[in-house]
């Protein structure tokens, strides 16, 4: 035990000895930069220096036990953790080998184990679920935008880092977890029990409308939505397009270089997104390229609400600066700050935010996020729906068999006369609901219809 001290303590004296030299050339580099920065001296790091490894101390030399190499990595994981949470960035942690694992899954592969929801934190300390995704347990479930997790298996997330909660939901395919829910319109919290499956979803999906209008949807940014959008617009540009509807509502974010360059195929000039951190290595300003995959000339909307994030941010700020696009919806999130990730091991890594982004007219979005155009709130028709109800119907896929066999029955017709008998079928699939015990909302099975 004394050995093992011994060597702790040669390693903290090395530290201390070694970092004024550090501290003397970052001062240095700072000074030379005119950012020299007095909010604290090298006597304040001692101090809170001294503190930790008086700290330590005492539970090497007092603990009830002599720690397992597994209980020291825990206590110091803990303790780079308290590090991060110390500073007040929810965006910046300490990264473990799965969190690096599950940063490929989401913006290389697109594919894991989970329940299929989009999720960002609450000014309380909880996670609000932004949207489940078609067709995923999450959404089988009953859950819905709008509703917020307070616990997970019965024990509380409160101010836990949402990277964290990411860790604690997904999980082996046919694996389940139990989360405790919170919805607007109930009085109590509830519990939903759900089966983790592999979810797969691609990032840009379309669908060519009346008059040669296009919508196309972004659910995230990652490796693939490039390639994916680009393969959305040549082919409907086979079918006259003549304008666009992007959705980026609930589009959390993803991978910063391709929301620029999701951006630069609607532009032919100028910045998309530039960047602003204390130190000028960071500081980058990120310009369109000659190459445009979308005529100037071909009218853009761009849909926004409050959980349109990070890289949805940068595609609004460009598009809406630059005039190309009009912004409908609601304001955005207000997430706009880079993280770098910084290797302190084979198999881990900080994330540091590093600097902030701004729109093209130099407006900061972090914490302000982006105002449409024209303000458009979305009606909340779950508001207050039974899960349990929510549930039968979808594990029931009333919506999907009703809809998909009358489109298989009339592949010819009109979409708007199609949609039409749709809704005029409402009422016979309002009874077939009611003989299955499922009570909801005409509106709200209308908009399912809708979509």
């Amino acid at each position: 035990m004394f050995r093992k001290f011994s060597l702790f303590m040669a390693i903290l004296v090395f530290i201390l000895f070694t970092f004024p030299i550090f501290a003397q050339e970052q001062a240095k580099k700072t000074a030379q930069q005119g950012k020299i920065d007095e909010k604290y001296e090298m006597d304040d790091i001692y101090a809170e220096l001294e503190l930790y490894i008086t700290a330590m101390y005492y539970i090497l030399q007092n603990y009830y036990k002599e720690l397992t190499k597994e209980e020291l990595e825990k206590s110091m994981i803990g303790s780079v953790n308290g590090l991060f949470q110390g500073l007040g960035d929810r965006y910046s942690f300490y990264q473990l080998e799965k969190r690096r694992k599950r940063e490929q899954e989401n913006l290389f592969y697109a594919k894991f184990g989970g329940l299929g929801i989009r999720i960002l934190p609450s000014a309380d300390g909880f996670i609000n679920i932004v949207q489940p995704m078609d067709g995923t347990p999450a959404m089988k479930a009953g859950l819905h935008s709008g509703d917020k997790i307070i616990k997970v298996d019965g024990e509380s997330i409160e101010n836990k880092p949402v990277d964290d909660v990411v860790d604690i939901l997904r999980g082996e395919a046919g694996t389940s977890v139990t989360l405790t829910i919170v919805r607007p319109g109930k009085s109590e919290p509830f519990d939903v029990s759900i089966t983790r499956s592999i979810i797969e979803f691609p990032s840009v999906r379309h669908i060519m409308m009346d008059d040669g209008i296009a919508y196309i949807d972004i659910s995230s940014f990652t490796a693939e939505t490039g390639g994916e959008l680009r393969k959305s617009i040549e082919e409907l540009k086979k079918d006259d397009l003549r304008g666009i509807i992007i959705n980026l509502r609930n589009n959390t974010g993803g991978m910063m270089s391709t929301a620029i360059e999701v951006s630069d195929a609607f532009l032919n000039e100028g910045t998309i997104v530039s960047t602003e951190g204390r130190l000028s290595r960071f500081n980058s300003v990120h310009n369109t390229t000659p190459a445009i995959l979308v005529p100037m000339n071909m009218p853009v909307v761009l849909l926004i609400n409050g959980g349109s994030a990070s890289g949805s941010e940068i595609v609004a700020g460009a598009l809406k600066d630059h005039k190309r696009a009009l912004l409908i919806g609601e304001k955005t999130f207000g997430k706009a700050v880079v993280q770098q990730r910084f290797p302190v091991a084979e198999d881990r890594a900080v994330s540091v935010t590093v600097s902030k982004y701004k729109t093209p007219s130099g407006e900061w979005i972090n914490e302000k996020g982006i105002e449409p155009d024209i303000e458009v709130k979305q009606p909340n028709l779950l508001e207050g729906a039974d899960t349990e109800m929510l549930a039968k119907l979808y594990k029931g896929e009333y919506i999907d068999k009703y809809v998909y066999s009358y489109l298989e029955k009339h592949p010819d017709q009109d979409s708007k006369d199609q949609l039409k008998a749709l809704e005029e079928g409402i009422p016979d699939l309002m009874k077939t609901l009611a003989e299955n015990e499922i009570e909801l909302g005409e509106k709200l099975i209308r908009r399912y219809i809708r979509r």
